[in-house]
């Protein structure tokens, strides 16, 4: 189907490089990272959005004006360059879904119902490194994080059952059922909106679970209540602001056991997302088009005769798969040219521009695109091919991501409080590659294969 990557050796490699003097180091600190999906950077200084714990840290610590995410904005990737510092090129991930050539079907990576973390993330983690050091680490629905074995515990980032009893890490739901807290529910809750705050509320209480007894070094805390909410009813609407409080009210939970002893004093807490959000009311159905153009055939139950293109949306961006390879360069020019006149579409990418936004040659990851098409404000991209209007009017407007990252509604936020973090401290505009590196130095593990750099200005001189 599709590669299958994996790291054996670096582990191993890491421990003999380092010796036995981290292990033993003098403070050991605990880093815990909450990512909250879809907490745009425009909503901290929006008054009318209930952040008083995130202000707070900010003020006690340092904070970004915006961090710029991966491309496309969307969960699986960005997660894994937060984690990894490098950008999806590097580290495998391009995007929550893409398409098989060879078949031209889909392959999901949003919840992790196809690959492993040792089978899709081919750069070394934070907590490999982490592990390598002889500490501890715990990951609660951090995407592509299944069966890694240098996280002491994991609870998958799923909606399926099956994946929850395969990949939970072994006595932990019984731990965590002796502490009166139950995670039984998580797989048939699934993604459904209406449960959102309830998974929020149960994977904040696991942390604090995890915290109190373990005290893991670093903990990985995936936070999804405003994404949820703002898919339905937009960015910086009156439900989106009750989703970002109640986000708020969970990160206030960490921060409290963060200041209690004995992790008083030598914790420390990051705040971020995984990408902003745009509003839209218009969707783009290239693949309708495709296939009135006899790109995409039909057979006559409506199922696939023939695919020589294909879309795949990522919301504000949309791969384009050319899958007819005796005929791809006219293909290609044909592609482009129906793209740039379907209304909506601000601009297509070819493959010498996604260097310059960290993502892979075709030739390189087979799962790539070969073009990229993005989105005007106010649109977004579907998969839908059967139809006759490649746009569509969605009757009010809804909430999307996976745009390119560098419009200020996209960016993503930073915010660091606690051990090793310099009060007071400002910067302007950030990359998510910079996470990574930034805690390995705080946790005083290497991570030397980042491309993100070392956020020296929050940190404390030691």
């Amino acid at each position: 189907m599709s590669y299958r990557i994996l790291i054996p050796t670096f582990v191993l490699t890491l421990q003999m490089a380092m010796g036995q003097s981290l292990v033993a180091a003098e403070r050991p600190r605990h880093v815990v990272l909450i990512s909250v999906d879809g907490l745009s950077a425009t909503y901290f200084d929006d008054n009318r959005a209930p952040l008083p714990t995130l202000r707070s840290l900010a003020r006690q610590g340092a904070v970004a004006e915006g961090m710029i995410t991966s491309f496309p904005s969307v969960t699986w990737p960005s997660h894994v360059s937060l984690v990894t510092g490098v950008s999806p090129g590097t580290h495998g991930v391009v995007a929550n879904r893409v398409i098989d050539r060879k078949t031209g079907k889909e392959i999901t990576y949003v919840g992790d119902p196809t690959f492993t973390k040792e089978e899709c993330v081919r750069s070394p983690t934070l907590y490999d490194a982490v592990s390598a050091a002889g500490m501890t680490a715990a990951s609660i629905i951090w995407p592509a994080c299944n069966g890694a074995k240098t996280l002491n515990w994991v609870i998958p980032d799923s909606n399926r059952s099956s994946i929850h009893q395969r990949f939970t890490t072994p006595g932990l739901v019984e731990e965590l059922d002796q502490a009166g807290i139950s995670i039984a529910k998580l797989g048939r809750w699934g993604w459904k909106k209406e449960f959102a705050p309830a998974r929020d509320s149960t994977y904040s209480r696991v942390a604090v679970h995890l915290l109190n007894r373990h005290r893991p070094n670093l903990l990985l805390l995936h936070l999804i209540t405003p994404d949820q909410i703002e898919h339905v009813h937009g960015p910086h609407t009156e439900e989106a602001y009750w989703a970002v409080g109640n986000a708020d009210d969970r990160i206030r939970e960490i921060w409290e056991i963060l200041n209690k002893s004995p992790l008083a004093g030598n914790s420390t807490l990051f705040v971020v997302s995984d990408h902003g959000f745009a509003a839209y009311d218009k969707m783009i159905y290239p693949n309708i088009l495709f296939q009135q153009e006899g790109l995409i055939k039909l057979d006559a139950d409506g199922g696939f005769d023939e695919k020589h293109v294909w879309s795949q949306s990522s919301g504000g961006s949309a791969m384009i798969y050319l899958l007819d390879e005796a005929n791809k360069e006219p293909l290609r020019t044909k592609v482009r040219r129906l793209l740039a006149q379907l209304e909506g579409v601000d601009r297509v990418l070819g493959f010498e521009e996604f260097k310059q936004y960290g993502l892979p040659n075709p030739a390189e990851n087979p799962q790539q695109g070969d073009l990229i098409a993005v989105v005007k404000p106010g649109y977004a991209f579907g998969n839908d091919y059967k139809g006759t209007d490649a746009i569509e009017d969605v009757g009010s407007s809804k909430g999307t991501h996976g745009h390119l990252p560098e419009p200020h509604y996209m960016h993503a936020t930073f915010v660091a409080a606690g051990a090793g973090i310099r009060s007071g401290t400002k910067l302007k505009t950030i990359s998510n590659l910079d996470v990574a590196p930034t805690i390995a130095r705080l946790l005083e593990v290497p991570l030397p294969t980042a491309e993100g750099r070392v956020l020296t200005e929050i940190l404390e001189t030691r």
